[in-house]
């Protein structure tokens, strides 16, 4: 009689509960796994996407880079240069020949 107040729970509903707290178990483990490798690969990524061509592992730096580099501004400057100089000595050609042909 004093079990009558008590729910006495079976064996099948104990197996289940139990299939269930393995099974909620192994779905938490899985998803920590997973959630490791995306940020393990986020990380990866932004490693690679942030990092400046210099610090790439595969890139060497050519040691005469910067002075070709200097050496490409010197020329595209004289470049410059000469099309300003070759501009004016077009203008003035034009101008004196108006005059040479106003002067006839």
């Amino acid at each position: 009689m004093w079990n009558a107040g008590r729910e006495t729970s079976s064996p099948g509903t104990d197996l289940s509960k139990n299939q269930a707290m393995k099974e909620k178990e192994r779905l938490i483990k899985e998803l920590q796994l997973i959630t490791e490798e995306r940020n393990d690969l986020r990380d990866r990524l932004r490693f690679l996407t942030e990092r400046s061509m210099k610090n790439r592992p595969h890139f060497r730096p050519n040691p005469y880079y910067e002075d070709l580099e200097r050496m490409e501004e010197v020329v595209m400057s004289i470049l410059h240069n000469l099309e300003m100089e070759n501009t004016e000595v077009h203008e003035n050609n034009h101008k004196l020949k108006k005059e040479i042909t106003f002067s006839r």
